[in-house]
């Protein structure tokens, strides 16, 4: 019996509706379309780097972004059951010594002090009006005596008698004294009156008052001087009526109490020469007139303690990341408490998503505006979705690298005395990534990493710009190490570089932090060689890796570069006239690459294996010109179409055994590249002498290469100096004048048929690689001398007869290979 999941019965299938059919054929095009719809996309290089940018901004910021972290459980006076690590650097509050500097700044705030300096003017008035009322009225009482004593005047009859002033009242003493008592604003006494009306209240007497009042008001008056120098050791601050404003008072010894005031008028007063009565009365008034004018203001003091206590800053003690909190089996005491409840506070659980979002964005705005500048501004040879990987790669494995150094601070610190988690920092290989990426890539892209790197990992230690210093100055001497690598002790020796700057860059930073003051530097500095020659190493190990993804360093092409290389061996075994041919493009290529800046290594190297396809079980090297035996050409049994097929074939079977010997994505690109799309016209004209010269009949499409496009400068110039090496071998008379002609016509129909687009050579490139591909021809097509015929021999010792066999040789119409004089007429030449 059938299972429940076995397959129905055949019989089943048949009796199902044909309609049925259609709809679930219809339903499973549909979803297919649908998935294409969101997976198409993924295939374009656009989003295929748009995807790069996002995956690696998000692992990124996972590793960046510190942990939630909260600890409840934890109670005072109980041994701690594990070590508590901090995940982040934050700080905690030191309310002791706070409160300390509270104490210090309360104590040197100096109390404030109204000090009334108006009073001195009120009293002069006082004086002034209460002397001049009292002289006034002495005058009026004498003249009004004195008209009492005077006859009457007679009557005269008829006069109109005039009209009499309001006459004088005068007062009694009491009166008089309480009118003068008003007007000065003191009790008099009436012996002091009397012996100041006496003397006539006169201006000497009024002088001599108002000198001693007013030296004393001025100076300001305290009920106590005990009470103000208690209170204000460190002086008093003086709030002026008049001026509105604040003045320092240090030295207490320049203002009187009352007692004081009181000693002063007295001791003044000894040396009068005056009346003693007289100088007792004045005496008594200037002490009535003395009074208080600096008095104690509590509200104006409490708003400038308040105000100096709002100055205070409060103090914290920082927690580094990693630094433990407590460790296993200590008791817990407030101290361990109040770092944990901060660190509740400080590193929230909803905090480290909005963390991750932040770093995720900066990464992907800092990563695509790099990627942008690249491709703006740099040369596109490698602006693909694979140089962006590996820049992708490397970054996210430099923070990794960092990160896991983290882990290892507080072992660090434990081990060794002395030692701060953060000094793990300074051994991190920051500098890998840009010495791989100068190594695989270019050094321009690598100085982008530099910083870019130098930026994320100087965050993963909270954002540290020394750090990021440190991180910057390390990468570009490591990618300035690879600059010329020519074997794997170069790695080394750039490792060891970047240690002894890392050191040198380390102490430049302490001496500008003011750090620079024992042990604790010397264990940097250390730290700091120990990272260079990581770097150094991890670079000679991880090179080899890194190839198998298509990238390839100077290392690698000189190995493959090794004319004892496999394919070279079978090259030259099979097809002589191409390993010769190949010989001489690797070395025209080379020389022009060192005039226009390319990479010399790679344009030989790819010279040397650009026509590797001719080779091999799937080709016979027989069908090719250069190892065709002289009077046998295969081709002439073959349709037109056929040899064109058999001519394009060699480019694919180049790349087959170009990955099937590992030789690298840019050697591939350089076989694939190095015909373009250009049209095999020898066989194309052919197919239409043939088709009797009617175009209608042959598919041209069958008669050209399919490319792509030389889309670097080394691929471009493996192209040109595979047409101009072929091209330059077909002339009869070689000179320099030929030569240069020959050249120039063939690089410029190169590049006005639109083969050079993609490859940023620019007319500039274009002079100076004709200008050495001229120069390298001439010394190999050069003339030589006719050898002379042994005695008795019926050769002529003329060579012309040699040239023109050689020349009918070159010219052969039966020539099948796409460098034939007729392919290069395809140019228009």
């Amino acid at each position: 019996m059938n299972g429940p999941y076995s397959r129905p019965p055949r019989w089943v299938v048949d009796r199902i509706p044909q309609g049925i059919k259609s709809w679930a054929a219809r339903s499973v095009k549909r979803a297919d379309k649908r998935l294409l719809r969101w997976v198409g996309p993924l295939k374009e290089p656009k989003w295929q780097r748009w995807a790069l940018i996002l995956v690696t901004s998000l692992i990124a910021a996972f590793v960046l972004a510190p942990k939630s972290f909260r600890v409840t459980n934890i109670t005072a006076g109980t041994p701690a059951k594990e070590t508590i690590i901090s995940p982040i650097t934050f700080r905690v509050p030191d309310e002791a010594a706070t409160n300390k500097n509270r104490d210090k700044v309360l104590k040197s705030v100096r109390p404030v002090y109204d000090f009334d300096d108006e009073m001195v003017h009120d009293v002069q008035s006082r004086i002034i009006s209460g002397f001049t009322f009292m002289t006034t009225y002495i005058e009026k009482e004498e003249k009004f005596k004195a008209s009492k004593d005077e006859p009457p005047a007679p009557d005269t009859a008829g006069e109109k008698k005039p009209v009499k002033p309001k006459q004088f009242q005068p007062l009694d003493e009491a009166t008089l004294r309480t009118r003068f008592e008003n007007e000065v604003g003191i009790k008099v006494s009436p012996s002091t009156f009397a012996v100041l009306k006496q003397a006539r209240f006169n201006q000497r007497v009024q002088r001599d008052l108002r000198s001693l009042v007013v030296p004393v008001l001025l100076k300001g008056v305290v009920l106590s001087r005990e009470l103000v120098m208690r209170d204000g050791k460190n002086g008093i601050l003086l709030w002026s009526k008049s001026k509105q404003r604040f003045e320092s008072l240090k030295d207490l010894s320049t203002i009187f109490d009352l007692k004081e005031a009181v000693n002063y008028i007295n001791a003044e007063d000894k040396s009068s020469t005056r009346d003693s009565a007289l100088s007792r009365a004045i005496r008594r008034l200037a002490m009535d007139l003395i009074n208080v004018n600096i008095t104690y203001n509590r509200e104006r003091s409490a708003a400038v303690k308040n105000e100096a206590l709002a100055q205070v800053k409060e103090v914290y003690f920082q927690v580094a990341k990693g630094e433990p909190i407590i460790r296993q089996g200590e008791p817990v005491n407030e101290g361990h408490l109040m770092k944990l409840a901060e660190l509740n506070r400080t590193n929230p659980p909803y905090s480290r998503y909005m963390i991750l979002v932040g770093f995720s964005l900066i990464l992907i705005l800092t990563l695509r505006l790099s990627f942008y500048f690249s491709e703006q501004y740099l040369s596109p040879s490698h602006h693909g979705t694979e140089g962006l990987l590996l820049f992708c790669l490397l970054l996210v494995g430099t923070l990794v690298a960092v990160r896991f150094l983290h882990t290892l601070g507080p072992i660090t610190s434990l081990a060794a005395e002395g030692v701060r988690p953060k000094t793990i920092f300074f051994a991190a290989p920051v500098a890998t990534g840009a010495m791989l990426m100068a190594l695989m890539v270019d050094a321009r892209k690598a100085f982008i990493f530099a910083a870019l790197s130098a930026l994320t990992t100087s965050l993963a230690v909270e954002g540290d710009s020394y750090m990021f210093c440190f991180f910057f100055i390390s990468g570009i001497v490591g990618l300035h190490g690879m600059n010329k690598v020519t074997d794997r002790t170069t790695i080394l020796r750039a490792g060891l570089v970047v240690g002894l700057v890392n050191m040198l860059s380390i102490l430049a930073i302490k001496m500008a932090l003011g750090e620079l003051t024992g042990r604790q530097e010397l264990y940097e500095v250390g730290f700091g060689f120990v990272g260079g020659v990581l770097s150094g190493l991890l670079v000679l190990g991880l090179a080899p890796l890194l190839e198998p993804l298509g990238y390839i360093t100077n290392v690698r092409l000189l190995e493959i570069a090794n004319l004892n290389h496999p394919l070279m061996k079978l090259m030259a075994f099979q097809a002589p006239g191409t390993y010769h041919h190949s010989i001489m493009v690797g070395n025209l290529a080379e020389g022009a690459a060192e005039k226009i800046g390319a990479n010399p290594l790679l344009a030989r190297v790819g010279g040397y294996y650009h026509d590797i396809g001719k080779t091999g079980k799937k080709t016979k090297p027989l069908y090719f010109i250069e190892n065709q035996r002289r009077g046998f050409n295969p081709h002439d049994k073959l349709e037109p179409s056929m040899s064109a097929l058999i001519l394009v074939t060699h480019v694919k079977h180049g790349v087959e055994m170009a990955r099937e010997y590992r030789l690298g994505q840019p050697i591939i690109d350089i076989i694939e590249q190095h015909h373009g799309t250009n049209l095999i016209r020898f066989f194309y004209n052919k197919a239409l002498e043939r088709a009797e010269k009617n175009p209608k009949f042959v598919d041209e499409s069958k008669y050209h290469y399919p490319g792509p496009l030389p889309n670097s400068k080394e691929g471009a110039l493996v192209m040109l100096a595979d047409v101009v090496e072929a091209a330059c071998r077909t002339l009869a008379d070689p000179t320099p004048a030929r030569i240069q002609k020959k050249v120039q016509s063939l690089i410029m129909g190169l590049f006005s048929e639109g083969q050079l687009d993609q490859s940023t050579l620019t007319l500039k490139d274009l002079h100076a690689i004709t200008a050495s591909f001229v120069r390298a021809l001439q010394g190999i097509l050069h003339h030589r001398i006719d050898y002379p015929t042994a005695p008795g021999s019926s050769e002529k010792p003329n060579g012309d007869t040699h040239r023109k066999q050689a020349d009918k040789d070159r010219n052969r119409t039966d020539r099948t290979d796409e460098e034939s004089p007729k392919t290069i007429r395809r140019l228009g030449l």
